[in-house]
């Protein structure tokens, strides 16, 4: 069996991966002409790592970030409102939680295929399937033919598209803002978390030696519609920043503009169908969700090991697709929901609503939910791949 996979993303890369270790060849395609350091931090939290134990890759991304050990939400003025203790979940979930860079992760799992897997400065702009296989049409004119398809392309993938035709994406009306900086006051294993009215922000530990990971989401305007495009983003955070803990604000000032990463929040409610035939989707192009919960990368990585089990032990590829979407369709609509619910609640701008959300943080009652939900998300019990593996 022979599967084309587009986009050499995280996604990608993680199936490009899980396949040839289910024994199974696979072939990377990506846009872009090189696959390089590009992007800010993710969280890898214990659902992903159990997931890349699957693949032997689960003591090396341990030594790429750090550990993850407590959540602490702040006021505005930096006091604590609650605090989680996270190395107490990961354990109970079976594997730790970690903060690390982007590129670093997609490196590993580059480096954990062979280099004439992954094909670059090819973009797709169609899949036709055909008798027995299906047929890749690539910007530059080449085609690629195998017995299955992965959209791996994103939340505006064109494998989806040529599936379903075009879709709209629902807009949850905030930007996020993601970047690296160097601060002397990174944390080590705390994630700080400090919620405004509309503002949410979020600080993770060292991912690099000396540089944090922090992301910012804001409301959008609601009494126009500003182009994103004359939306001066800048200015928004120099504003924001004054209104967080002396330090975090400093922090989010001394970032280099060139280093903040700027997106509309957007995801589909969840749906049906991912794949028809001989084709099938992962990550974002299947279920994209809001950034909440940290666990798109996650559910992609999740998505990679239970789709290489389900090919290997079907009958045909077919069934194998459709036993894969219906193995994973309830756990990522659960998370999708819980992401899109409680980064709406994050968002919260009118005061009678900001003071009640703050009561509920600072109470048992808030802890434990936090918990509960935490506990949900970081379970999970990948299947094995036991396939020879592709020479």
């Amino acid at each position: 069996m022979s599967v084309l996979i587009v986009g050499g993303g995280i996604g990608g890369l993680a199936a490009a991966v899980a396949l040839r270790r289910a024994g199974i060849n696979a072939r990377v395609f990506e846009r872009a002409p090189q696959i390089r350091e590009v992007g800010a931090g993710v969280t890898v939290w214990s659902n992903a790592v159990i997931a890349l134990r699957r693949l032997g890759l689960d003591e090396e991304v341990l030594s790429l970030g750090s550990e993850m050990l407590w959540i602490n939400v702040l006021s505005p003025k930096g006091a604590p409102i609650s605090s989680i203790d996270l190395e107490e979940i990961s354990q109970a979930c079976g594997a730790p939680s970690l903060a690390l860079h982007r590129a670093d992760l997609q490196r590993m799992l580059l480096d954990a295929l062979d280099r004439e897997q992954v094909h670059t400065a090819k973009e797709c702009v169609g899949v036709k399937q055909e008798k027995g296989g299906v047929t890749l049409r690539f910007a530059d004119g080449a085609e690629a033919r195998g017995k299955i398809a992965i959209g791996a392309d994103g939340v505006r993938s064109v494998v989806r598209e040529s599936l379903f035709g075009s879709q709209e994406l629902r807009s949850a009306r905030y930007y996020c803002y993601r970047a690296l900086t160097a601060t002397p006051t990174v944390t080590k294993h705390e994630v700080v978390s400090v919620l405004l009215p509309g503002i949410q922000l979020g600080v993770f530990p060292e991912v690099r030696p000396g540089e944090a990971y922090w992301f910012l989401c804001r409301n959008k305007p609601v009494d126009a519609i500003v182009a994103d495009a004359q939306y001066d983003h800048m200015a928004v955070l120099r504003s924001v920043s004054g209104e967080l803990p002396t330090a975090l604000g400093e922090m989010i000032v001394a970032t280099d503009p060139e280093r903040i990463l700027i997106d509309e929040v957007l995801d589909r409610p969840p749906g049906r169908r991912w794949g028809r035939d001989r084709i099938s989707l992962i990550g974002d192009a299947a279920h994209p969700m809001a950034p909440t919960f940290g666990q798109g990368a996650c559910m992609a990585i999740e998505d990679a090991v239970v789709l290489a089990h389900s090919l290997r032990r079907a009958r045909n590829p077919v069934a194998g697709l459709r036993d894969y979407e219906n193995s994973r369709r309830r756990r990522t609509a659960t998370i999708k929901r819980l992401s899109w619910r409680y980064g709406k609640v994050y968002q919260w701008e009118r005061p009678a609503l900001v003071k009640w959300r703050i009561l509920l943080a600072a109470s048992p009652l808030g802890s434990w939910n936090l918990r509960r939900m935490l506990r949900l998300a970081l379970r999970f019990d990948p299947p094995e791949l036991d396939g020879q593996e592709v020479s």
